[in-house]
């Protein structure tokens, strides 16, 4: 268990989520869109794990009535465009904000694409963040962005079953290798009733995520994970290995969002259909 977490209270009092970007709307003054958006709010402060891939976030925002220059700071789960193209639209509306995400964020990122090289990193360059009133906080390791929200560091690859994709690329110098992804992080909400954990894309997968949540913070119960898996191009063998376990951590409820995929909702529907939302 990371010490300081011991030193951290659970949030008291009501605690709100609101998904301002992802890839379906049901309400029809809202735009849908590739990414996710997650508002995180409680009594004194307001935090967003991530920013979607375009301005669709303060769109959404507005129709819905909510207020971004209340916004603590802005965490990015990983460095990919879906979920931090939105940033730049952001900061430029609501002016100097802390963002927190890890070192390997701005590295080069690709995907292979019907045998082409495709790149899905960040679309905006650091420096151009900056000059808007972006403050980057570099972690790797765990970090309190405000009372009882905390980022995940990096998550430890543990599980046999929960691996990285080679067709994910980062170009070091000339040369493209596997990208591990070590960037990828989640944000752990401590709450009175349990761990509330977010994933942007979960490539870390959810069972490493959650287990690590757990480790680092002592807390073993897990009152809701929330966000992407990576599941939508999964095979069934590791959809059902994933799922299998996932349950096996008795989460009180499963909120699977943007890139979880049909196949894996499907099954968990139909496994613990009182669980999902």
């Amino acid at each position: 268990m990371n010490p300081n977490f011991s030193k951290s209270g659970s949030i008291a009092g009501p605690i709100k989520f609101t998904i301002l970007c992802e890839n379906r709307v049901v309400n029809p003054k809202l735009i849908a869109e590739q990414g996710l958006a997650i508002l995180v709010e409680t009594k004194d402060n307001a935090v967003l794990f991530d920013t979607g891939q375009t301005d669709t976030v303060l769109h959404n925002a507005e129709q819905l009535g909510i207020d971004l220059s209340r916004l603590n700071a802005v965490v990015l789960s990983h460095g990919h465009f879906d979920m931090t193209g939105g940033l730049f639209h952001i900061i430029k509306k609501i002016g100097n904000r802390r963002v927190v995400c890890h070192p390997n964020i701005f590295n080069k990122k690709y995907k292979i694409i019907n045998r082409e090289r495709m790149e899905i990193g960040i679309t905006w360059e650091r420096t151009e963040l900056e000059d808007l009133g972006a403050n980057f906080i570099l972690k790797t390791r765990p970090m309190e962005v405000v009372p009882g929200v905390w980022t995940s560091g990096e998550i430890p690859r543990l599980s046999g079953y929960e691996y990285i994709d080679e067709t994910y690329q980062e170009r070091v110098l000339e040369s493209y290798i596997h990208d591990e992804l070590h960037d990828d992080l989640s944000l752990i909400v401590k709450s009175e009733k349990g761990l509330i954990v977010l994933m942007g894309c979960g490539h870390s997968g959810p069972v490493n995520t959650l287990k690590h949540a757990m480790r680092i913070t002592g807390m073993n119960r897990i009152h809701a994970i929330m966000g992407g898996m990576h599941l939508h191009q999964a095979p069934d063998d590791k959809i059902f290995m994933i799922i299998n376990n996932l349950i096996a951590l008795n989460p009180d409820y499963v909120i699977p969002l943007h890139c979880c995929g049909f196949r894996a909702i499907n099954q968990l529907f139909n496994r613990v259909r009182d669980k999902v939302l």
